[in-house]
């Protein structure tokens, strides 16, 4: 069993932030944990190659079985994940505008919290991908036939970068101070233009993005360090004070930080004692 986060190739690096290899098996337990997704500030591909598994939302009443291969915009709404037996993924987490790039620079609003078979965006390389994870056993091949996919598939674009393509990855940890003012002068653009592109990459706008990345952020350091209290992890990361911050958590995980926190003490990862 594994849950192991892995950097790209360096070749990648500019579009690829990093993959997730999991696999899980829960046979010796006598119950199948689930897992809270929440939102999250990414964009992703995802091969299943194992069992099928199911998503389920009870606020808006939705069962979905997912595909082997899923590609993933920008994720608003919150999940939690029932699994099989055993369980395996891999995930291809993009840099802020990287799908972008990989789609040719199609508009990924009609992404955006959406969850589509891969298969059907991408053809049958993605078939032909999934099929080689499913007959490979040794995690390190699994991402090498992964990664080697990727670097293929970037090599053959031809990318145009702009200043803001820069700029997407550092909101990821931009101080909660900076303008978004300040962000359009650096990409070089006026506000709207500014707007208009951030949105053609990402499926929301920077101002949503950016909420969505601080809440990310806090619970990531109140994971990092459990003792350390809320409201401290609240300030830390730039929210007026503690209420502002539950707000955040409502919308995006659909419950209190300190529910999540709980919910997240038994996630599979933790149960399993692999994180």
């Amino acid at each position: 069993m594994i849950y192991q986060v892995t950097l790209p190739h360096p070749a990648l690096q500019p579009y690829v932030k990093e993959y997730l290899l999991c696999d899980f098996d829960f046979r010796g337990l006598p119950e199948i944990p689930t897992k809270l997704l929440p939102a999250r500030a990414e964009q992703s591909i995802i091969f299943y190659p194992g069992e099928a598994f199911t998503k389920v939302n009870t606020d808006l009443n939705k069962r979905m079985v997912m595909p082997h291969t899923l590609l993933q915009g920008q994720p608003l709404t919150v999940w939690h994940h029932h699994y099989p037996r055993t369980f395996s993924l891999v995930k291809v987490i993009f840099q802020p505008g990287g799908l972008f790039h990989l789609l040719g620079g199609a508009p990924m609003a009609e992404f955006t919290d959406a969850a589509i078979d891969a298969e059907a965006v991408f053809g049958k390389e993605m078939g032909e991908l999934i099929q080689q994870l499913m007959n490979t056993a040794r995690y390190a091949e699994m991402l090498a036939v992964v990664d080697a996919y990727l670097v293929q598939k970037f090599a053959r674009l031809r990318l145009r970068h702009e200043p803001i393509d820069q700029l997407g990855r550092w909101l990821h940890t931009a101080s909660p101070a900076v303008s978004l003012d300040y962000l359009a002068r650096q990409a070089c653009l006026s506000f709207r233009q500014f707007e208009r592109k951030f949105r053609e990459r990402m499926g929301v706008s920077p101002k949503l993005f950016m909420r969505i990345a601080r809440f990310n952020r806090a619970y990531a350091l109140k994971e990092a360090a459990p003792a350390r209290d809320w409201l401290d992890v609240a300030l830390a990361c730039g929210y007026a004070d503690y209420q502002h911050m539950v707000k955040d958590f409502k919308q995006f995980a659909g419950v209190t930080p300190t529910l999540f926190a709980e919910a997240e003490a038994r996630a599979p990862e933790h149960i399993l004692l692999l994180r």
